[in-house]
């Protein structure tokens, strides 16, 4: 589908046109790019309020309702969440979509979101995993495990109203290597802000913190996918920076060795929403940026092989190296299981083969 539709919801939810000036013509096509690029709640809020382009506005209101809906339930799974938590006594951070919904959205339905990711200490995943089994969430196979191939566990639950909860638990904020220490949980754990909604226990990223993750997760999990909703969030979060604020954000993306990822991310929120870039902040993160070890995902897209030889090559030692490649040719047997749809376990070593003579191309190809 062409950028077009998208980019007249952009310029229409950054204000440089009015809702008056969406073509009702055209309504299809600026649905299937809202629900796309998961501005569909806020581009149905601004039609609605402005009284404008009412056929879009009853395409989208479904969606809207079924959202809004959906996050009652929602918001309170993650207050249980955080309480269970930090009854365990585990520090834990609400990133990403979710910690943005509460806290810089006026209404947290206006934030499409599939799941909730959460970060905490390494040493506290049992803990939390624990803590996690008590809200009533199992631990999902979906996601391949392992110590290096990924630093996510995935949980679920579905709460008597038939309501599917997801939520990833993380104790890295990326899976690359090349990154996935760049900003560590104690990193963002010493600037947290809280997040009033969710629970007096509740923190989240403070706002240079979630610039950084948001951008460092845009091209080493995306590999620079804009999604405008992505975009919209930067949008949002720049609107808060203070001058110091700027500086604090500079000071971090040259320190971490991401000043790539974030100049990448605010010069494309910059072309799609026109949002402000400070000419020293924009020059500084440019200088330094050629010379990063992560520059290949600036540059990307990143092949399968690209990502693998950069993760690699960060490996400290050939221990760690051989380990990554076992976890990646063989991932737990629930997770081949699941992958597979069957629940027996002696066609395991054929189902192996298979995921290496079918997939082993992606590793090799450029």
């Amino acid at each position: 589908m062409s950028d077009a539709p998208a980019l007249v919801l952009a310029r229409a939810l950054s204000g440089a046109a009015g809702w008056e000036s969406l073509n009702e013509r055209d309504a299809l096509a600026l649905h299937d790019a809202a629900v796309d690029h998961g501005l569909d709640a806020l581009v149905w809020a601004g039609i609605a309020a402005a009284g404008a382009a009412p056929e879009l506005r009853a395409m989208l209101e479904p969606r809207v309702r079924a959202a809004a809906t959906r996050d009652l339930f929602v918001h309170r799974d993650l207050q249980s969440v955080v309480a269970s938590l930090d009854a365990a006594g585990i520090p834990a951070l609400l990133t990403k979509g979710t910690a943005l919904a509460y806290t810089i959205y006026p209404q947290p339905w206006l934030r499409p979101r599939i799941d909730t990711d959460m970060l905490v200490r390494h040493d506290d995943v049992p803990a939390a995993s624990a803590a996690l089994a008590q809200c009533g969430y199992s631990r999902s196979d979906a996601l391949s495990s392992g110590e290096l191939v990924s630093h996510q566990i995935a949980f679920e639950r579905i709460d008597p109203h038939d309501v599917h909860h997801v939520l990833d638990l993380h104790w890295k904020v990326v899976n690359p290597q090349i990154v996935a220490d760049a900003l560590s949980f104690e990193e963002l754990w010493r600037s947290a802000q809280p997040a009033p909604a969710l629970g007096p226990a509740a923190r989240v990223p403070s706002t240079v913190g979630s610039i950084a993750l948001a951008r460092v997760h845009r091209l080493a999990h995306h590999y620079g996918q804009d999604r405008s909703i992505w975009l919209y969030d930067l949008e949002l979060l720049v609107e808060q920076l203070t001058p110091e604020g700027w500086t604090i954000l500079q000071q971090l993306a040259l320190e971490q060795k991401i000043a790539g990822f974030c100049l990448d991310g605010l010069r494309a929120t910059r072309s799609r929403f026109g949002t402000g870039l400070p000419e020293a902040v924009e020059e500084a993160l440019a200088s330094a940026a050629p010379n990063e070890p992560s520059r290949a995902y600036v540059d990307g897209p990143v092949s399968k092989r690209d990502g693998l030889m950069t993760d690699l090559a960060a490996l400290p030692s050939w221990r760690d190296r051989a380990r990554l490649l076992r976890e990646h040719a063989f991932p737990p047997a629930a997770f081949m299981q699941q992958r597979y749809g069957t629940t027996a376990r002696w066609l395991l070593p054929a189902l192996y083969v298979h995921r290496i003579a079918t997939g082993g191309s992606k590793w090799v190809r450029p």
